[in-house]
């Protein structure tokens, strides 16, 4: 990765803050059922089911015997690198009665075989049905055709991603495309994770989730706090990589920095930048680290986020553990006062004041997403008027 990309990244920011074209798409009204109808709900998490999320940490299964289980739109999914280094998913369940073989939210390392605490039926790390008790009773169901249930996963940007649908191939390179790179080439392809990573509930709508994080206008009043001080008002330079978007957020000292020192190195310096992987996975670099999140619909009106800290390997014994802990702090300082509009938000939206959303011309980025959300579920009752070409979707 190049630093003619940091400059093209570095002069289109300076240029907004100078107020030389700054980016605007179109506005747009966002209908109530994207966030209310239970319907939809159902559509979406089908649909979801069938596309990459970030589930956990690479560095978590970076050693044959390493595993986590976790749960992912209500799929049961177990992650373990097997004895032959090969990195696999499966869904956590057995194949005798369905019984979940390894508690979520557990991990482990050097194991080689699961076990169902129903009946001990007997997985190894490779998925493979090893062992049962009273064998001979199931003439019917060959060990061979028992092995756990494996889902597509791969290795990017310092994470885990898996498909919690289970299909005969993905293809990763065509899904990540040009903007996984960046981030690899930063050095986040060995990312090593920091003690950092929280889960929770929210109560709200996952999208609110999503749509407060693809835009900066709420920065000056919602982040007065915390983090409105470092940013410019209503700025945002955002591009389109298919589905997936790249925002920067130009921090105020932009503006003061040398005009010629455009470098990734400085671009990390003097800005955010925002890593939005379509649908549900966001990931803000900060210059010397990532901070992350993937959310996910569990009913109409809540949705499961799971974050992280990635550090790359190179750089995490740079600095001492305090500096990891306290920019941890300021960005769920931030994300906090986030989750809490959005479930203010949800608490709002069936009290009959509003018939729709309104975004803002301003807001352009939020509308792509809930756009192609729509295509994605087939919503024959969302708006049909096409975003700006300025929006450069």
């Amino acid at each position: 990765m190049s630093d003619e990309q940091a400059r093209e990244l570095w002069d289109a920011a300076r240029n907004a803050i100078a107020g030389v074209a700054p980016q605007r798409g179109d506005g747009a009204a966002s209908p109530l059922a994207r966030y209310l109808d239970p319907a939809r709900h159902e559509r979406e998490t089908l649909a979801l089911r069938r596309l990459p999320h970030a589930v956990g940490p690479a560095s978590r299964v970076g050693a044959s015997g390493d595993w986590f289980a976790t749960e992912l739109l209500a799929v049961p999914v177990l992650v373990a690198r097997g004895d032959d280094a090969v990195l696999r998913a499966f869904i956590n369940v057995c194949r005798h009665r369905g019984a979940i073989i390894a508690p979520g939210g557990q991990c482990g390392s050097g194991r080689t075989r699961f076990v169902c605490p129903y009946h001990s039926w007997t997985y190894d790390s490779r998925g493979a049905l090893v062992g049962r008790p009273h064998d001979t009773d199931f003439p019917d169901v060959p060990r061979a055709g028992a092995s756990l249930v494996e889902l597509q996963v791969t290795v990017r940007c310092g994470l885990v991603w898996v498909v919690p649908r289970p299909l005969a191939s993905f293809d990763w390179d065509a899904w990540f495309g040009p903007m996984a790179g960046e981030l690899d080439a930063l050095g986040y392809d060995a990312a090593s994770a920091s003690p950092h990573e929280r889960r929770l509930v929210q109560p709200s709508n996952w999208k609110l989730v999503l749509d407060a994080n693809l835009e900066s206008y709420h920065f000056q009043y919602a982040h007065r706090a915390t983090i409105a001080h470092l940013f410019h008002d209503n700025l945002v330079q955002q591009q389109s990589f298919g589905r997936h978007q790249r925002i920067v957020l130009p921090k105020r000292t932009l503006a003061q920095a040398p005009a010629d020192a455009a470098s990734w190195e400085q671009l990390g310096r003097h800005s955010n930048i925002i890593y939005f992987f379509f649908p549900a996975t966001f990931l803000l670099w900060e210059g010397d680290h990532v901070n992350g999140f993937n959310v996910t619909p569990q009913s109409v009106s809540s949705c499961a986020a799971a974050s992280w800290m990635l550090v790359p390997a190179a750089g995490h014994a740079r600095r001492a553990a305090e500096h990891w802990s306290r920019n941890w702090t300021i960005f769920w300082d931030a994300i906090d006062e986030d989750y809490a509009l959005a479930a203010s938000m949800q608490q709002g939206l069936a009290s009959g004041a509003n018939a729709a959303l309104n975004f803002g011309r301003n807001e352009f980025a939020c509308e792509l997403f809930e756009r192609e959300i729509d295509a994605l579920i087939g919503d024959e009752t969302a708006p049909t008027s096409s975003p700006s070409s300025a929006a450069r979707w």
